[in-house]
């Protein structure tokens, strides 16, 4: 694997998406009838560990749709929602949920992970069990508008000459757009300690707080601010990944020559520890019936969200490799003591 960081302009995170594989492949026998007979008995109940209309909540609520509105299930489905530092005041609750397969979350990895590092928490996301993989989504940076910054060359010059100046908002400490953020100011040669970075629970506190002109960049997922892009009340300067979204004309942080700072987290499901493996794999088994529905797939367009499927022990490797990734590389960059 090559090195999370390098010497020189570039800060590198490793990100490893393993391919993404059929619904056979590492789930041993999660498609047995006899391993999913009777569940789910009683309703279920999804907790996203975000503010309402965030990423985690979306992605609880498309799964919840999906499941009853194409009748994966005939029992209901229960949201429920717990922010709170970047996801650690979830993961804490699902701990205390050991043994039940009726209470699962989702999340992602990048933000979880680093979430509990940022806020030291004393479980990590390893100490759940993976279920699945779904999703991965872009995330761009934008200013408001008015803003004079026209494109991210100019935003890095005037963050060069004042980084305290130049206040960027974005999600949670220690999540991708802070890890972003962090790796751009230290690709131009800008100690991380003196950037202005304003931590928002979702989309909607990103957009008040840019228009309101309390922060001059912002960073979110493309899905939660889309809308207010086609509005006309953003200007996106850049885009994550290495691919352009249908819809959206700017470059991606690669094609400025800032690709090292590009950071992917895969979006799914995790269940409490302490689950006997059958009913691992019922739950595995009912979320690949789920991710096949047009419901679903309806809502992956309606986020912008590509879709994966990393199902159970190959979502927990992808889970274990970006703890200890995100933990390097949080420290590299000067977000840990």
């Amino acid at each position: 694997m090559p090195p999370l960081l390098r010497n020189g302009p570039r800060v590198v995170l490793t990100v490893t998406l393993l391919a993404t594989v059929s619904s056979a492949c590492t789930i041993g026998s999660a498609d047995d009838s006899t391993a999913a007979a009777g569940y789910p008995s009683r309703g279920l109940s999804i907790l996203a560990p975000g503010s309402v209309g965030g990423g985690w909540d979306a992605r609880a609520r498309g799964m919840s749709a999906a499941l009853t509105g194409c009748k994966i299930i005939d029992e209901d489905v229960t949201v429920t929602n717990k922010p709170g530092a970047g996801g650690a005041i979830g993961l804490a609750r699902m701990v205390g949920r050991s043994g039940d397969p009726y209470q699962l979350m989702t999340m992602d990895t990048v933000t979880m992970a680093g979430g509990a590092v940022q806020n030291d928490s004393p479980v990590r996301l390893s100490s759940l069990t993976p279920i699945a993989g779904l999703t991965v989504s872009p995330s761009v940076i934008v200013v408001p508008a008015r803003s004079p910054f026209r494109d991210l060359r100019s935003v890095m010059a005037a963050m060069k000459r004042n980084p305290k100046g130049m206040s960027w908002v974005g999600g949670s400490l220690g999540g991708p757009d802070h890890i972003t953020v962090a790796s751009l100011a230290k690709a131009r040669g800008i100690p991380v300690s003196k950037i202005t970075y304003v931590p928002t629970g979702g989309g909607g506190e990103v957009l008040n707080l840019l228009l309101s002109g309390a922060s001059k960049v912002g960073m979110s997922t493309l899905t939660e601010i889309r809308p207010q892009i086609e509005a006309g009340k953003l200007r996106v300067l850049a885009i994550s990944g290495d691919e352009r979204p249908e819809g959206l004309d700017a470059p991606t942080l690669r094609d400025l020559g800032y690709g090292g700072a590009s950071v992917v987290s895969t979006g799914g499901v995790m269940a409490p520890p302490g689950l006997s493996d059958g009913e691992r794999r019922a739950i595995v088994a009912m979320v690949d019936r789920m991710r096949r529905t047009p419901c679903w797939k309806r809502t992956l367009k309606r986020h912008d969200w590509k879709a994966v499927w990393l199902p159970d022990t190959t979502f927990g490797t992808l889970i274990d490799r970006q703890q200890k990734q995100v933990a390097q590389v949080l420290n590299d960059v000067g977000l840990t003591s």
